[in-house]
């Protein structure tokens, strides 16, 4: 009896050995059996004994013919009995490669002339051995040779598998089954519908792919155990976006390989990987409009997924319409992104499992970062590690927001330009109309979670849980600054989307690239900033020409994203009017910022000068407030520029340097100034000349917005 798989195999080299010394020594050997009654009663008490054996499971998973069988077992001699080398330099002539041809194969196992045509369909492309990836054949000697001149080795793995080695390739991973779907963000009628199309198809033996797709990092990983797990199975993923892996053909066969090995549903992680997508250089004839190559299905996956008989799951971040093609049935399941509720949840799961229930707002901490499961459980590890630096006994709300700080990983940075949030409310000098709208933007979305979850409204009205925002008005108003305020006040990321970087002459890339920001924007829980945003959004025309149909799909592919988009979006412009009327029905809030009157010009002086500015007494906010109508922008300019003046001179910031750098601002800004007093590049003795009489004091039109108090006066 048969202790383990290792002795059988190696009883069963011992076997070919004896053949081979007997050919090297010249001498007629009778042939090779199979089997003889003393190994096959070894071999069925083995069985009985609940001994696992891999020779005989290997060919029965295979469908492997008894000269299949004896064919793996001459190549298994050549990678470990090292009297086969020995071998290989008498009937090869050639040293120490454990390749054998088949014409040695053939006379190890003493076949007749007859039989060798079957022996070499076996390792043909299609042959069994080769199909499922169980040998390589040497592709190395070129041109056309003679069939038993034909090499043929037993793949590494293999070899390790059937003497016990159970170390996977890379990129290839065996999961247990874990009964997990309940846990899955699926909802659970679509998950069980799922598990009901898949276990009709095994019963029928039909061919059936399971799509699951969803952004990375939501569990579709997850979903695919459950669902191994609810057909008694475990999981073999097969990752295809690993670097360094064989050729996609060569996985594609470990993958079926593997998957018979372990009898485990196959799952082939990121399949969309192996879609390419370029841009082809303008011809001739499309010089005028470059078109982005199509996206095509590789050859290696085509035939895998047309001579597909069983069960395969494939992930991906989005859904693929070319599967339609080449597939006749698939079940397609979509892995949404967890909402705050189930992102606290989570959270709070993860921190349980590690013993520790702190007293903390999770909801809000979940709304503040939009964090997928796999980075909740290590933001989770991440607050623990942070106690236990700071050598506490427990977790606190600020350990968890600064692991969960450090979990938000996006490539915005590639896209977009990251604005600093440092302005806060004091700063504003804006109409009352738009300060209580912003207040009402800020709430909007710190309540999105009770209105649209516990209060039912997204369900009820399909809503789209974003918040887009329209900040128009004239240059220098304080619009950018306006969404810098909000951004602090949520504790969020600005990126002011770089126009540079997103627009492409080539057809198809610009779209592409604002994907994308919509994307890692949704996936890092940051405001996006679309500034001068009427260069993207500008008004549909009537198709003309091959520009004009392009230029439409870019808007017609902004207005699907934002209306499907649930994190911010923030467009300012300076000319409402040629935005598209599709977009302002879209928008969530519009805020019409205006340019200052007196009062505020001269709350605006007030605040431009920072604490450590060296003022001189004579200075007066209200005089230049009413002196000089600049909006917040050229006001902040011309501040810097007179504390340049001043540091120049070395003296401090005085009213005659003040209205030297306005009037210089007024004028590039086109504006006709009056000098009110000398320039500061001027001799001494001219400096002394009397400043003009103070203008009456205009008061403001019935129309002029109404502004916020100044909370925070400088001192």
């Amino acid at each position: 009896m048969y202790l383990s798989s290792e002795e059988q195999v190696f009883a069963q080299i011992e076997r070919i050995r004896r053949r081979a010394a007997r050919l090297l020594q010249g001498e007629a050997a009778p042939p090779v059996p199979s089997t003889s009654a003393e190994e096959a009663a070894h071999e069925a008490e083995a069985l009985a004994g609940k001994v696992e054996l891999r020779l005989p499971l290997l060919v029965q998973n295979f469908g492997l013919s008894p000269l299949g069988a004896d064919a793996v077992v001459c190549l298994l001699a050549a990678e470990y009995d090292p009297y086969l080398r020995t071998l290989g330099r008498a009937l090869q002539r050639e040293v120490g490669r454990p390749w054998l041809e088949l014409g040695t194969i053939a006379e190890l196992l003493d076949l007749p002339t007859a039989r060798v045509s079957e022996l070499a369909r076996l390792f043909v492309p299609h042959g069994p051995l080769c199909r499922w990836a169980l040998v390589r054949i040497d592709e190395t000697t070129g041109g056309e040779t003679p069939v038993v001149s034909t090499k043929a080795k037993l793949t590494a793995r293999v070899a390790q598998h059937l003497v016990g080695d159970d170390t996977l390739p890379h990129g290839i991973a065996l999961l247990a089954p874990r009964s997990v779907l309940d846990e899955s963000l699926v909802p659970a009628a679509s998950a069980q519908g799922v598990v009901q199309r898949v276990q009709r198809a095994l019963e029928e033996s039909s061919p059936l792919v399971v799509e699951v797709t969803g952004a990375r990092g939501t569990g579709r990983r997850h979903f695919a155990e459950g669902l191994a797990a609810e057909l008694g199975l475990p999981l073999l993923v097969v990752d295809l976006a690993v670097d360094g892996l064989p050729t996609l053909e060569g996985r594609l066969a470990e993958a079926r390989r593997e998957a018979r090995l372990a009898h485990a549903l196959l799952c082939l992680a990121n399949w969309d990987s192996q879609l390419p997508m370029g841009s082809l250089p303008p011809s001739e004839e499309t010089a005028a409009a470059p078109i982005a190559a199509p996206r095509t299905l590789a050859g290696p996956l085509v035939r895998f997924l047309e001579e597909l008989s069983g069960l395969v799951v494939l992930t991906a971040e989005e859904r693929e319409p070319l599967l339609e093609r080449h597939v006749r049935t698939i079940a397609h399941v979509a892995v949404p992104f967890p909402s705050p509720s189930q992102r606290a949840g989570l959270l709070a799961q993860a921190l349980e499992q590690a013993g520790h229930r702190p007293e903390v707002d999770f909801l809000a901490i979940a709304r503040r970062f939009a964090l997928d499961p796999a980075r909740i459980e290590v933001a989770a590890r991440g607050a623990l590690e942070l106690m236990l630096e700071r050598a506490g006994e427990t977790l606190t709300s600020s350990d968890l927001v600064e692991a969960c700080r450090h979990q938000l990983h996006h490539d915005l940075k590639s896209l977009a330009v990251r604005v600093t949030a440092s302005h806060r409310w004091e700063d504003l000098v804006i109409p009352s109309e738009v300060y209580y709208a912003l207040h009402e933007m800020i709430a909007y979305l710190r309540h999105a979670s009770q209105v649209y979850e516990e209060w039912g409204f997204g369900a009820r009205h399909s809503l789209a849980q974003g918040v887009s925002a329209l900040f128009a008005g004239p240059p220098g108003t304080g619009k950018t600054m306006c969404a810098s305020v909000v951004a602090r006040e949520l504790d969020m990321e600005l990126f002011r989307v770089d126009l540079s970087r997103v627009v492409s002459k080539w057809i198809g890339e610009t779209e592409k690239n604002l994907g994308k920001v919509f994307d890692e924007a949704q996936r890092s829980n940051a405001i996006i900033l679309f500034d001068e945003a009427d260069s993207l959004f500008a008004k549909r025309t009537d198709v003309k020409s091959s520009v004009d149909r392009y230029a439409n799909l870019e808007v017609n592919f902004l207005l699907q994203r934002m209306e499907s988009f649930g994190g911010v979006t923030i467009l300012t412009t300076n000319f409402e009017d040629t935005l598209d009327t599709a977009f302002k029905r879209r928008l969530t809030f519009r805020m019409r910022f205006e340019k200052p009157d007196a009062d505020g010009r001269s709350a605006l002086w007030r605040k431009i000068f920072p604490e450590q500015a060296r003022l001189a007494e004579d200075f007066d906010p209200v005089r230049l407030g009413q002196l000089f109508e600049m909006s917040g922008g050229n006001i902040r300019n011309a501040a810097v520029r007179s504390a340049f003046l001043a540091a120049a001179e070395g003296k401090a910031i005085d009213m005659a340097t003040i209205f030297t750098a306005a009037e210089r601002e007024s004028r590039e800004m086109g504006l006709l100034t009056q000098s009110v007093y000398p320039s500061v590049s001027e001799p001494a003795s001219v400096s002394a000349a009397e400043p003009a009489a103070e203008p009456e004091r205009r008061s403001p039109t019935s129309g002029a917005p109404r502004l916020v108090p100044v909370t925070h006066p400088r001192k």
